[in-house]
C-alpha cells in the first residue's frame, strides 16, 4: 500500500486548494490557488493528478479552475447541478458531494480511497445537515472564534451565516468522531475572527480520540494520512 499525504497549497480568503497524493494519483480539492503552486507542491511532476473538484464559484476556491482545465485536468463542479448530492470516480478516489450552507451553492466532499480511508472536506458553511460514518480524516473549516467575532464590522452578517465558527465545527467533530479518526485539519480560519491557531489547536485537542492528530491547514503543511487502511 502507497502513503497518502495531504498537501495545503493555500487555505483562508486569500485562496484554497489541498492535493490528496499518493505519488501514482493524486486529486485536487478546491482551485483558489494559481496552478503553479501546485506544480511546486508535486516538484513539477503533474502527471498523477486525475481530476480537481470545486465547492463553490467564489473566487478563493475557484478562480484558477480554468488553469488547470487548460492542463488537461478534468474540474468538477457539483454545485452547478440541480442536486448537490452526487458521486464521481476519479482513479482510485471516490468522490461524494453534499450540500453545504452558504451564500451561494456550496458543497462538501466524502472522498474515499484505498490508501486514505475516509476524508470528509467541509468548507464555508454555516453548519453541516449530515452525519457520516467511520471517518479517518476531518479537513473542515473553523473560521473564527465565536468569543472574538467583531459584530460591529460591516462583513459580519456573512461571516457569521456563511461561514463555521469554531465551535460548531468541534460539535460536528464530536457527533462524528469514532475509533476510526486519525487525523483532524482545521482550515479556512479568518484572520479577524480567531484566536490565535495554538488555541484553536489546543481546544480541539480536548475533544478528539486518543492518538488522533490535530494540524492547521496552512501553506506548507503536508499531513500524511496513510495510517487509515480503506
Amino acid at each position: 500500500m502507497s502513503g497518502m499525504k495531504l498537501i495545503c497549497c493555500g487555505s483562508g480568503s486569500t485562496g484554497n486548494t489541498y492535493i490528496l497524493t499518493n505519488g501514482d494519483e493524486a486529486l485536487v480539492l478546491d482551485c483558489g490557488i494559481r496552478f503553479l503552486e501546485v506544480k511546486k507542491a508535486l516538484n513539477f511532476n503533474i502527471r498523477p493528478i486525475i481530476g480537481a473538484v470545486v465547492s463553490h464559484v467564489h473566487g478563493d476556491h475557484h478562480a484558477y479552475a480554468h488553469e488547470y482545465e487548460a492542463a488537461g485536468i478534468p474540474v468538477w463542479r457539483p454545485y452547478t447541478a440541480e442536486s448537490l448530492r452526487q458521486d464521481k470516480a476519479f482513479g482510485g478516489f471516490r468522490v461524494q458531494s453534499f450540500g453545504l450552507v452558504h451564500d451561494v451553492p456550496c458543497c462538501g466532499f466524502l472522498v474515499g480511497h484505498r490508501d486514505l480511508g475516509k476524508l470528509v472536506y467541509i468548507t464555508d458553511t454555516e453548519y453541516v445537515r449530515y452525519r457520516f460514518k467511520a471517518l479517518n480524516t476531518i479537513l473542515i473549516e473553523a473560521n473564527y472564534d465565536e468569543r472574538y467575532i467583531d459584530t460591529t464590522q460591516a462583513k459580519t452578517r456573512h461571516v457569521l451565516t456563511g461561514h463555521q465558527s469554531l465551535q460548531t465545527a468541534m460539535k460536528f467533530i464530536e457527533a462524528n468522531a469514532s475509533d476510526c479518526l486519525n487525523h483532524v485539519i482545521l482550515c479556512h480560519l479568518s484572520q479577524s475572527g480567531s484566536a490565535s491557531p495554538k488555541e484553536f489547536l489546543e481546544a480541539v485537542k480536548e475533544i478528539v480520540p486518543v492518538g488522533c492528530s490535530v494540524d492547521i491547514a496552512e501553506k506548507g503543511l503536508v499531513s500524511d494520512l496513510s495510517d487509515t487502511p480503506f
